[in-house]
């Protein structure tokens, strides 16, 4: 006769807190990719083109450092989370510069992201109504998302769905790739390339929220691979399928995010806007939620209202004309990663410095 396994009250502990690790490792790799996929196809590719795709590589480059630095950092002070080391390192005056600086830059962040949605349906789709109609609108329907469990649980849910449509969009492209457009000869220059890691030059900050999740089973690094592979991948298909001068020809906000359908196949258009309308969406819900959980380290607890001021400022700022936010917005995006490279370097600092000897 076999014995039936019951798990012990430490053990179902142990698989719940693992559940919602991986889910809250679903929602943050979500919102890195989706974060990374919009800064490329609004700021590299209109003026990169067909090089978008390795002027995007070059452009994550500071940002992959930045993580690694840190990996490095934890590993010396025998910390879990970027949270646990800053505290160790600087005190908790590190925690609230830490804090503070982690959710400004995802406030900043749902802002681009509301305002690349609100734009892919106006200007894009033709959607009737406001910027400031459909803002409150949006806002309505966020707000009934702010759940900290159901918002990640929903992402581990949805994903195989967005990872089904994203195959069957890139399966579509393949017909249309050309290996002429690999090494694009148009273009602006070393000018233009440098314009285009300018505007990338934050492009991977939102990887370091992963060192903010407890540690897991896998090593730190391959959270991160599956998301930097994505988003590239994405952005050789986009740049293998449509001539260069097309790609660089894109000279508003609605252009560029209308490009991965405008050029896919006329059948898959209308998944393909799916996808990104409902990316951009849980992104933006995503640094709602997340924005108002970097603020818990130094408080020590979560108001209820937190999220829901975060969300009213996002919606309040869809009240300024969108080409002036969006220049302040794309004006502000590449100081986001300084202030966390300079914490980590600080903490590096102290953490490899040798430890004092006692008389």
């Amino acid at each position: 006769m076999n014995r039936m396994h019951i798990a012990t009250p430490q053990q179902r502990i142990q698989a719940r807190q693992l559940g919602e690790r991986q889910a809250r490792l679903g929602l943050v790799q979500l919102l890195c990719a989706i974060s990374i996929l919009r800064t490329a196809l609004t700021r590299i590719v209109p003026v990169a083109g067909g090089a978008a795709w390795w002027t995007a590589l070059v452009a994550l480059l500071p940002g992959v450092a930045v993580f690694l630095l840190a990996v490095l950092a934890m590993r010396l002070t025998h910390t879990a989370t970027l949270m646990e080391l800053v505290r160790r390192c600087l005190g908790r005056m590190g925690v609230w510069l830490l804090s503070g600086t982690l959710a400004a830059a995802l406030l900043l962040d749902g802002a681009s992201t509301l305002t690349a949605l609100l734009t892919l349906f106006t200007q894009g789709l033709g959607t009737r109504g406001t910027q400031t109609t459909l803002a409150l609108l949006t806002g309505g329907a966020l707000s009934l998302c702010l759940s900290r469990e159901g918002l990640a649980r929903g992402v581990v849910l949805l994903r195989w769905a967005l990872l089904a449509g994203a195959a069957v969009v890139a399966g579509a492209m393949l017909p249309a790739l050309r290996a002429e457009h690999f090494f694009p000869m148009q273009g602006g220059g070393m000018a233009t390339v440098g314009e285009a890691l300018r505007a990338g030059a934050s492009l991977s900050w939102p990887l370091l929220l992963l060192l903010t999740l407890p540690p897991g089973k896998a090593p730190r690094l391959a959270s991160a691979c599956p998301v930097v592979l994505g988003v590239l991948t994405a952005l050789l298909l986009i740049c293998l399928s449509i001539p260069g001068s097309l790609l660089g020809g894109a000279a508003t906000l609605a252009e560029s995010l209308m490009l991965p359908a405008k050029y896919s196949p006329p059948a898959l258009r209308l998944l393909t806007y799916c996808l990104l309308m409902l990316g951009f969406f849980l992104a933006v819900a995503a640094d709602v939620q997340l924005g108002s959980e970097m603020l818990r380290a130094p408080l020590g607890h979560e108001p209820r209202w937190l999220p829901w001021v975060g969300l009213t400022l996002l919606v309040a700022a869809q009240t300024v004309e969108v080409q002036s936010l969006w220049d302040v917005l794309t004006a502000l995006s590449p100081w986001m990663l300084l202030p966390l490279a300079a914490l980590v370097a600080a903490c590096l600092a102290l953490a490899a410095r040798p430890p004092e000897r006692t008389r």
